[in-house]
């Protein structure tokens, strides 16, 4: 009982320090830079489950949970699916057409899909990629990113509109690195859909579900187009 009540003490006084100690937040998001590093320079297959892991961590720490940050039963189901389908599909839609080409000139550099080109016309490899794109990406990803990094971050830089701001560019830019595999293209095509899972997470009231169904669709979207051999 008593090794107990120190093992709860313990995690008290960690908690509290993740809670109310903007060094011990800077110390969780140097781990997070480390992380990404080593994900930038192709040292880890993806950040999303280290992120997922130091989020639960850090989230059971301080004795919250995925609930409070977002994981949580959305207001409205079928309002959240029609919105969360309608603006990945049209945003997909958007960046196959408009976006993308305009990156690549900037750039002068394609996205680099090539990972993804096994699906073409292969059912197989395009149910294999629908199962990944919904649970690591979709969910994983919305989870790792808008759920943890994004509050985080706010933590960080205050609770008010700059810090909001700020946050979500610093998130944005950190979701963009994941994707390096895309190359610079694909680095900031990634950064502009981190932004819009971001605006749509805020304007859900900061409920996931929102975010996680634009996702799931964007990515559904652009795997069956792959599939049909009309992208890239």
């Amino acid at each position: 009982m008593v090794a107990q009540d120190r093992y709860s003490s313990l995690r008290d006084r960690i908690g509290s320090a993740l809670r109310e100690s903007r060094p011990a937040i800077v110390i969780e998001m140097l781990v997070m830079l480390l992380i990404l590093a080593l994900r930038t320079f192709r040292l880890l297959p993806t950040a999303t489950f280290p992120f997922l892991l130091l989020g639960w961590l850090s989230l059971w720490l301080r004795r919250s949970g995925w609930r409070r940050v977002g994981l949580s039963r959305p207001v409205s189901w079928p309002r959240t699916i029609l919105v969360g389908t309608v603006v990945g599909t049209g945003y997909q839609l958007l960046d196959i057409h408009v976006i993308v080409p305009l990156l690549h000139r900037l750039t002068g550099e394609a996205l680099d899909l090539s990972q993804f080109l096994p699906i073409r016309g292969n059912v197989a490899y395009l149910l294999i990629w629908l199962a990944i794109s919904w649970t690591l990406a979709a969910l994983g990803e919305e989870m790792a990113y808008r759920g943890y990094l994004l509050n985080r971050l706010t933590d960080l830089f205050g609770h008010n509109w700059i810090g909001w701001v700020v946050s979500s560019i610093v998130c944005a830019t950190f979701f963009g690195l994941d994707h390096v595999y895309q190359g610079i293209t694909g680095i900031a095509v990634a950064f502009l859909f981190g932004l819009l899972f971001t605006g749509l997470y805020l304007a859900g009231q900061r409920n996931l579900w929102l975010p996680i169904i634009a996702h799931g669709v964007i990515d559904t979207v652009g795997f069956v187009l792959i599939f049909l051999g009309l992208y890239p």
